[in-house]
């Protein structure tokens, strides 16, 4: 799958939202929703006034946007050109957004958190999660805090492909490489990732109140 492609197409969307695909039963997530995702995100990271923080695979920046009244300073990753442009409008100064993957992507600072939002499933192997796993380590000052969430869930798959339908649409799109979920991690997956790169792994099920809880999970790393 092309993502970068992919993701300059949603890009060219009217709504915040639907650019990075944050639907609920195919309409945009709401301002309330997406608030109170941010909340919790901040929460989980525990997110202080004086931290600076990493955002990688932004998007349009909305999330970032929404995370900034628990910090001091947000600097953005996302490989998509038209998302950073997105971005980029009417962001304020205390927001750097910067176009590059985040495979390997390099900035000359280290950073107190860091979070990868509702885009790990786009790393569609393990060795490129791994890569992207010690790139946000490398940035990361030590006894920082990531968190890797809303993750698609192996032990799930059937909830989400929960017909015949959507498993012949699934199997369709294998086929042709253009299945826009990306891949279904295992958290065993993760916690190998962190044994290998040193570093702590907890496992965190979501709450019924998120939107993709039956199918996601979340993943805190500590470093």
């Amino acid at each position: 799958m092309n993502w970068v492609e992919f993701w300059d197409k949603r890009g060219t969307l009217q709504g915040a939202a639907g650019q990075v695909g944050r639907l609920v039963n195919g309409q945009e997530m709401d301002e309330v929703l997406l608030k109170k995702i941010a909340q919790k995100i901040a929460l989980q990271l525990d997110l202080k006034p004086t931290d600076n923080l990493l955002d990688v695979c932004c998007g349009n920046g909305a999330l970032s946007k929404l995370l900034l009244p628990y910090c001091k300073e947000i600097n953005g990753i996302d490989f998509s050109q038209a998302l950073m442009e997105k971005a980029k409008k009417d962001a304020p100064p205390q927001i750097h957004f910067h176009c590059a993957s985040a495979l390997d992507f390099n900035l000359p600072q280290q950073f107190d958190k860091a979070v990868l939002y509702f885009s790990f499933q786009y790393f569609e192997t393990y060795a490129e999660g791994k890569k992207v796993i010690a790139n946000m380590l490398q940035h990361a000052k030590p006894g920082a805090l990531l968190l890797i969430g809303d993750i698609t869930d192996s032990r799930k798959f059937f909830r989400y492909y929960n017909s015949l339908s959507a498993l012949l649409r699934w199997f369709k799109q294998k086929i042709n490489k253009q299945n826009n979920m990306g891949k279904f991690w295992h958290p065993n997956e993760l916690f190998k990732i962190c044994e290998e790169l040193g570093v702590k792994g907890q496992l965190v099920e979501q709450e019924n109140w998120q939107p993709y809880a039956g199918y996601r999970f979340d993943f805190l790393i500590s470093k």
